[in-house]
């Protein structure tokens, strides 16, 4: 961490803006959306188009010490699988593409428990496959139990 990153969190630490918080503002591309309990935050890893498709990898991260985990989702029947999980860009509702029917996502996504967010804050990780959006219009993502994820930065490839 260089010294003007260390002093930036000190002084956010200073008036009052909790660790995450000051993460999000400082040395981070894109902000932190918070999950439910508020203790640990989703952030965008990876967005990536190719051939029509958006290719997402989120980091699940906490600054709390002893976090004891919390359910993201559980079972999600196919059903509602489209309203649960998608891209927002704009008006456009984007779903998950499935291969036989079926998205290519954890059956349920459970964050971990973290002793000590100090030494390695990764609480869990989520990915998935999107119909990618087309235009300019800002790109969020829907998750259960997590505020939305975005503005996405997506790359080209």
């Amino acid at each position: 961490m260089n010294i003007v990153t260390s002093f930036a969190l000190s002084l956010a630490l200073a008036v009052g803006l909790g660790g995450a918080a000051a993460r999000a503002q400082v040395g981070m591309q894109q902000t932190m959306a918070p999950t439910a309990s508020g203790y640990a935050y989703a952030n965008i890893k990876k967005a990536d188009r190719s051939v029509g498709v958006l290719h997402i990898e989120v980091e699940f991260i906490t600054d709390m010490q002893g976090y004891s985990g919390e359910l993201i989702y559980g079972p999600i029947p196919a059903t509602d699988l489209d309203s649960t999980i998608y891209l927002q860009a704009g008006d456009a509702h984007l779903p998950l593409i499935r291969v036989d029917g079926v998205a290519n996502i954890h059956d349920t996504m459970q964050l971990a428990f973290n002793y000590n967010p100090n030494r390695n804050p990764r609480v869990g990780r989520w990915q998935g496959d999107f119909i990618a959006p087309e235009g300019a219009a800002p790109v969020y993502l829907i998750l259960p139990n997590v505020a939305p994820i975005g503005p996405i930065t997506i790359r080209d490839r």
